[in-house]
């Protein structure tokens, strides 16, 4: 039951506050605007009150015992120099006096218990979304349950109360339905795999484990944990989040010593960008042009062991700091340039690395598989080959994703770049291949540079082709243009009447040119346009007719689900086009 900050001893209270009779209105004021929030009249009315009591001030003896716990009882701890005295003061209240204080007391009252659970909020916030998350699925994981319950058990101060705490968190919080998963014991691997993301130490591990017994909650022995894996936390800087000092190979040795599993799949994906108008490196009066550039880097993904246990995994793929520079080129990002370096510098070392592997000592292989999908679509395009590709993931026509019914079933992956490269050498002329009709080579446009298979799906640029495309459908039904050409002076009109009218509302600038280059289309202002509390919709709405209202709200319901999923997770992108219509 939560515990509310009231008085039920008065003069206990008291007997801490007004120890000095020369400064008690001061001390006990000062008590008072660090628990409650005291306006002016009421303020006056309390130091009018204390100055009656100071006239009543009596010796008594009680125990140091009983004080703490009545004290306690009011979430006040006791101070330092009250623990060397046996004696205190303590105060008669006459009845409208205590009727005073507790009146103020009850009307500013505050929950200890909430307090704590709010700072315990403020702190655990992911965790606490993840496990609300979580409560609606019918198999939710007892590793995550059991995680908040300990993490909120350490936040405890009082021993005591821990036990209460666990069962409240395990069955009170979610109404019992855990209560059987965690009436077990976990195993060793799994609290590893929990102390690990709570970085609790041994004392505090081994203090929480005895306390959680009141609860049928059990844990393994720390003895056990050190056996089997010889250290109770593996590095977080290696094992949880990437840093941009630590080689790629550490990853696989700090993983490697807590499981003899081998031989160990190191998954890596690498991929290119060409960067442009870099105008502070652009010399006059040459020859060179300079103010493109291409950049070639990779990135750790997991660790897998020889029976699919993942033993690592890169928790923030799309940090900087988990990119891997390769190599930095002066050149422009074409497909000239791409397969000067591609066969000699790419394409060799993978092969070699994806072949033959690695081994960290005897008996210790490491595979290594290398997904290219850090690219974007001009990228993915001069690589695969398939520069007319209406899709760089699958070999669908431009009419067929188009298709309602074929859209509802999902498109396979089953673009691959061992079936470009054989088409491409089944026939020596290359006059006569690109003399065939387009769906007959599969839209490849050019002999392919890559040997690893193209899986492109970049989250940034699915955020601001959609939203370009999503405020182009907008200047159309604003003007009511049903056709998709831009050159209208109608057109053009309505797009300069939307855009003033979102800046205007939400300082959003969509469509218009930025002083350094590009537009002012990026991806953070798609992202801001498609998050939930965006004034964004809100202005496009009002500009269209109410017959397009619901269509367009379904619309931009679906899209921003579909982003979302693309940014989490880029394994989701196959069956992405079935949401739009279920």
């Amino acid at each position: 039951m939560t515990q509310e900050l009231t008085f039920p001893n008065s003069h206990l209270e008291f007997a801490k506050i007004l120890k000095d009779n020369n400064n008690c209105i001061s001390t006990t004021l000062s008590f008072f605007e660090q628990n409650f929030q005291i306006d002016f009249e009421e303020r006056k009315q309390l130091e009018a009150t204390l100055l009656r009591v100071r006239s009543r001030i009596r010796k008594a003896k009680k125990s140091l015992d009983c004080l703490e716990g009545d004290w306690w009882h009011c979430g006040i701890s006791m101070e330092p120099e009250l623990k060397r005295n046996r004696f205190y003061d303590t105060v008669e209240l006459s009845s409208d006096d205590e009727e005073v204080i507790s009146t103020l007391s009850a009307n500013h009252r505050k929950s200890i218990d909430n307090l704590t659970m709010q700072q315990q909020r403020s702190r655990l916030s992911n965790v606490l979304e993840s496990i609300k998350a979580l409560s609606i699925v019918e198999n939710t994981s007892e590793i995550k349950i059991a995680a908040l319950a300990l993490q909120l058990l350490s936040n405890q101060t009082k021993q005591r109360e821990i036990a209460k705490v666990s069962k409240s968190v395990v069955y009170d919080k979610f109404s019992g339905q855990f209560g059987k998963l965690l009436k077990k014991e976990l195993d060793v691997t799994k609290t590893v795999f929990l102390l690990d993301l709570l970085e609790i130490g041994r004392r505090k591990y081994t203090q929480l484990r005895y306390h959680l017994l009141s609860s049928d909650i059990r844990f393994p022995a720390y003895y056990r944990i050190v056996e089997e894996t010889n250290s109770i936390i593996l590095r977080s800087d290696i094992q949880m989040y990437p840093n941009p000092e630590t080689p790629l190979g550490a990853y696989v040795h700090a993983t490697a010593t807590s499981s003899q599993d081998f031989p160990l799949q190191f998954q890596i994906a690498d991929g290119l960008d060409g960067s442009g108008s870099h105008t502070v490196y652009n010399q006059s009066n040459t020859n060179t042009d300079t103010k493109s550039f291409i950049l070639f880097c990779i990135r750790a993904v997991k660790v897998i062991s020889n029976s699919g246990r993942e033993l690592w995994k890169n928790n923030t793929p799309n940090s900087p700091f988990a990119q891997r520079p390769i190599f930095l080129l002066a050149a422009k990002e074409n497909e000239a340039n791409i397969k000067r370096f591609m066969d000699d510098l790419i394409n060799t070392d993978t092969d070699l690395m994806r072949s033959e592997g690695f081994t960290l000592g005897p008996d210790q292989q490491v595979r290594v598989d290398i997904v290219r999908s850090m690219l974007d679509g001009k990228m993915a395009g001069i690589l695969s080959g398939a520069g007319g590709a209406s899709c760089q993931l699958c070999t669908a026509t431009h009419k067929e994703l188009n298709d309602r019914e074929l859209i509802i079933q999902g498109f396979p992956i089953n673009r691959y770049i061992t079936d470009a490269i054989q088409l491409f050498g089944e026939i020596e002329d290359s006059h006569s291949f690109f003399s065939l009709p387009s769906n007959q080579r599969c839209n490849i446009t050019h002999e392919p540079t890559s040997t690893i298979n193209i899986l492109p799906a970049s989250p940034l640029h699915s955020y601001t082709g959609i939203f370009r495309w999503f405020n182009l459908l907008i200047y159309h039904l604003n003007c009511g243009k049903r056709t998709w050409s831009p050159t209208s002076l109608t057109i053009k009109n309505s797009m300069i009447f939307v855009r003033n009218l979102i800046e205007g509302k939400t300082g959003m600038r969509i469509d218009q040119p930025n002083a350094s280059g590009g537009t002012s289309s990026t991806g953070s202002v798609a992202r801001r346009a498609f998050s939930c509390d965006s004034k964004y919709f809100e202005c496009v709405l009002s500009v269209v007719e109410t017959e397009h209202k619901e269509t367009l709200s379904k619309l931009q319901t679906h899209l921003s689900a579909i982003l979302r999923i693309t940014l989490l997770n880029k394994n989701f992108v196959a069956f992405l086009p079935t949401l739009v219509f279920t």
